[in-house]
């Protein structure tokens, strides 16, 4: 049973691994957020031109494309869409390069519900529940 929500947020997810994608359906789509799960980088912009999103969510590490090369893409086409990286690996320059580049930050993973709630308010001043 899921709850709802007046105002969805509407968040779209980048990332290879299927767990990713479990976590935001049956954590933040629990509460009637929308979310939008890609895991080929490339039909990121695609998307981005056909819907519109208040954060992303995107992996530093795929293996077609980089989150790197793919923020660079979101930003070409969507300058002000906040993007979020997220990384299992502990590699400074590239979440100093994707800061650098216009990300809002970099998740480590594993991270919990709370971190993703916190990241939201953050980033786009919305509360998850």
């Amino acid at each position: 049973m899921s709850s709802t929500t007046t105002n969805p947020i509407k968040i779209l997810v980048v990332d290879d691994k299927k767990v990713i994608q479990d976590f935001f359906d049956f954590t933040l789509g629990y509460y009637g957020h929308q979310i939008t799960v890609v895991h080929n980088p490339k039909e990121v912009v695609g998307l981005i031109k056909e819907k519109t999103f208040d954060i992303v969510f995107l992996d530093m590490v795929m293996p077609e494309r980089s989150g790197i090369e793919v923020l660079k893409d979101i930003k070409s086409e969507s300058p002000h869409l906040p993007v979020v990286m997220m990384s299992g690996y502990s590699v400074q320059e590239q979440k100093d390069e994707a800061v650098r580049l216009g990300a809002q930050g970099c998740l480590k993973k594993p991270f919990e519900l709370e971190d993703i709630r916190l990241v939201i308010k953050q980033v786009i001043n919305r509360d998850v529940s």
